[in-house]
């Protein structure tokens, strides 16, 4: 019997920009003539540290597919079934570009929100620290001892919000960590504000996985039976789990795409649409591109909401200093004049 042994330098986890290097070289090498094993045993030359792709590299030697074998780079479950449908439909060097861009993406946008962050963030630690200042230094000169209440009010309301948004979002993330991938997709969804991106981008993964499948010839019972080889809990393994005992028990596919909140509504039209098989792909995989585009806008627009929102903040943080302390010294100067 063989006792698992943690390996600390495939155990790290690894960053977005990362896995999206290392998936869009693959898909160029590919793209180039390379066979996986090749361009997985390019990588382990380039790379210093090449722990990981000699473990890619022995599973494929192995027999294993590129899905089971890539799980040492630690790949969202959503994206290694995209794998898994392309390395068994065509399409793999797409699947890899595709999967890449889309963890470049969230790498750039990451870093961009953290830097629209940045400077308003450091605007209100500079209002608090200059609030905490005038309540030492300058009220206890001016004789203002309501005001220098009023300061400390303001102040513990401003750290008692900043503690409760924090502890909140850090537990939601735990909570939300706790349960399985699909579960997780049908909490994000009904978020206020990112939650139609976070349905668009599900909608663009199942309808590019969808049209792989049906370009290379599978029926709905097929598709079924093969999404069921995905890891459990993953959104493509309940779906098929979801539309198996559905059409099991004699339910219509359009109702279960109804019923189901991760499909969009312009897969009942695709299907309805009464086309070829190869038409049916061909309009999956452009419905999925544009879910895809639908996804890049909405969250260009949530990252342009940023700065406002703070700057609003900071505003706001302003106007309360000002009424707090200026307004009371206006009227000392009025009463003595």
């Amino acid at each position: 019997m063989k006792i698992p042994t943690k390996n600390i330098f495939t155990d790290k986890k690894i960053k977005s920009q990362k896995q999206a290097e290392y998936l869009i070289i693959l898909s160029r090498l590919i793209t180039n003539g390379f066979s996986i094993k090749q361009a997985i045993n390019c990588l382990k030359m380039l790379e210093t540290k090449s722990d990981i792709f000699n473990l890619i590299y022995r599973d494929l030697q192995n027999g294993k597919m590129i899905a089971e074998a890539m799980v040492h780079l630690k790949l969202p479950p959503i994206i290694n079934n995209q794998l898994t449908i392309a390395q068994s439909n065509g399409g793999m060097q797409q699947t890899l570009l595709q999967s890449g861009m889309i963890l470049k993406n969230k790498s750039r946008q990451k870093e961009k929100l953290m830097d629209l962050m940045a400077y308003p963030i450091f605007i209100i630690l500079f209002l608090v620290v200059m609030l905490v200042g005038m309540k030492l230094y300058i009220v206890p000169q001016l004789n203002l001892n309501n005001d220098s209440n009023l300061i400390d009010v303001f102040i513990s309301s401003i750290l008692i919000i900043t503690l409760i948004l924090f502890a909140g979002v850090s537990y939601f993330i735990h909570k939300i960590r706790l349960v399985n991938e699909y579960q997780r997709a049908l909490v994000l969804i009904k978020l206020p504000v990112v939650g139609k991106a976070y349905s668009s981008f599900f909608q663009f993964v199942i309808l590019q996985g969808l049209g792989m499948q049906v370009g290379s010839g599978l029926n709905l019972y097929d598709i079924c039976s093969f999404s069921r080889l995905f890891k459990p809990g993953s959104i493509q393994y309940v779906l098929s789990q979801h539309f198996g005992e559905g059409l099991s028990c004699g339910e219509s596919i359009y109702h279960l795409i109804e019923k189901e909140k991760l499909l969009p509504n312009e897969l009942k039209m695709i299907l309805q649409s009464g086309g070829s098989t190869s038409e049916i792909a061909q309009d999956l995989n452009l419905m999925s591109e544009l879910k895809f585009e639908e996804t890049q806008r909405r969250i260009k627009k949530i990252l342009n909401l940023v700065q406002p929102i703070l700057f609003g903040v900071i505003a706001i943080i302003i106007l309360v200093t000002y009424l707090i302390v200026l307004l009371p010294v206006y009227g000392m100067m009025k009463g003595i004049s």
